[in-house]
């Protein structure tokens, strides 16, 4: 993706989740109108797909089962289309499970 200002637009399936913004610059992609506003490190899996990686350090409580558990299904974008301005795009948990799946549409 290029650098520049997104806003993310779901599939009509996942209308209720909570819409962001974000910007990129370079490999990295901060959350602007978010509660949070995380920054991650955009980690490139192949030509077509993408990994968030968090910047910040995560102070969850999670065991150690539970973290074994996750790390088997890490989620990652996978780009499915490209027109101009918009990139759609699904967010998978492993190569057989969807999470969701929308637009990226480029602001500026």
């Amino acid at each position: 993706m290029n650098n520049g200002k997104y806003k993310v637009v779901y599939d009509k399936e996942f209308a209720d989740y909570p819409k962001f913004e974000f910007k990129i610059n370079g490999q990295s992609l901060t959350e602007i109108n978010s509660n949070s506003n995380h920054k991650y490190t955009i980690e490139t899996l192949g030509e077509n797909s993408f990994r968030l990686k968090s910047i910040e350090k995560q102070t969850d409580s999670l065991t150690e089962f539970q973290k074994t558990l996750i790390s088997n299904g890490k989620p990652y974008y996978e780009i499915t289309n490209c027109k101009k301005d918009t990139i759609n795009f699904t967010m998978r948990v492993n190569l057989h499970v969807i999470s969701h799946s929308g637009k990226f549409v480029r602001l500026k």
